[in-house]
């Protein structure tokens, strides 16, 4: 009996035993099918003496390869899964995922979740493999009210540990700053560092400071709700000064429309349009703002659509 064939017994297996007296334990979603348009000649090879107007040289306008597509299918419990042999254990969940690169090797990856809850705290756990290099991955996550714990370990690495983080919030009682929170990180296989400090200011806490402390690139963002739809979070990078300005409006309905300007390379421009049938638009829009060239006058947009059946 294959991997496949396996799999879909397990998950066969899941569904039969989510229909209780009391409704459905188990929650499935999906399958959810991903596309990404964009434009053939981005990635077509040119010669030399090819112009900028010749489609000769273009790839196919019909290329799976070009539309990304991918499909995921995932399944959670929505209580505990079993209450009478091991009541801490209070959530279980699968996600399989198909990539098209990956069709040889059905399915592309597998993830799992298992949540533990007790008075003390919450424990997570979430393995992972990708059948396509055959790496597995574990994901430890320990919480306990705003505070968390977590490290990554990894097969296929120098070092089975690959990341470790922290986060730790304090809450203050002055009327400029309610609250402060402490994210350390370090990250063992990149062999970078870096420490996460947010402050909440009191009142309304529309206005948070943030200090990335990271080795490679550190920065200091302020992000600030003008109202209950539109944000704004001007970063500037404390090596080069250089300043990259957001701009979030919640369109309503779970849409959002997200501008980020970078004065010395580009505007990017990402619009989330949730559809009433379900599933939702993503369109990213780039648009150069370096260079004197033709390519440097063409925008870069992509449109990825997800499907629910």
């Amino acid at each position: 009996m294959g991997f496949t064939t396996r799999l879909s017994s397990l998950l066969c297996a899941l569904v039969l035993i989510t229909t209780t007296v009391g409704g459905y334990r188990f929650d499935v979603n999906g399958p959810v099918l991903t596309i990404t348009l964009k434009d053939p000649l981005e990635s077509a090879p040119r010669s030399a003496s090819s112009t900028s107007t010749d489609l000769s040289s273009s790839t196919r306008w019909i290329d799976l390869s070009s539309l990304c597509p991918n499909l995921v299918w995932g399944i959670q419990s929505q209580q505990s899964p079993l209450p009478n042999w091991f009541p801490s254990l209070t959530g279980v969940g699968a996600t399989v995922g198909y990539s098209y690169t990956d069709l040889k090797t059905l399915p592309s990856w597998v993830e799992g979740t298992a949540t533990f809850s007790r008075p003390s705290g919450e424990l997570q756990l979430e393995p992972s493999y990708e059948v396509r290099t055959g790496r597995t991955n574990l994901l430890v996550k320990g919480s306990r009210g705003a505070s968390y714990a977590l490290a990554r370990f990894g097969s296929h690495q120098k070092n089975l540990l690959q990341a470790l983080r922290a986060s730790f919030q304090v809450n203050l009682p002055y009327a400029s700053v309610s609250s402060v929170r402490l994210t350390p990180s370090i990250d063992i296989a990149g062999r970078d560092m870096a420490c996460i400090v947010e402050a909440v200011t009191g009142g309304a806490a529309r206005t948070k400071a943030v200090l990335n402390l990271q080795y490679q690139n550190p920065t200091l963002a302020v992000v600030h709700a003008l109202d209950s739809r539109n944000t704004i979070a001007p970063e500037i990078n404390l090596y080069n000064a250089k300043i990259v300005y957001q701009w979030t409006v919640a369109l309503g309905n779970g849409s959002s429309l997200r501008t980020k300007v970078d004065p010395t390379s580009a505007i990017h421009v990402t619009w989330t349009d949730q559809s009433a049938a379900g599933g939702s638009w993503v369109t990213d829009c780039k648009l150069p703002l370096e260079g004197t060239g033709v390519n440097a006058l063409a925008a870069d947009v992509r449109v990825r659509r997800q499907f629910r059946f």
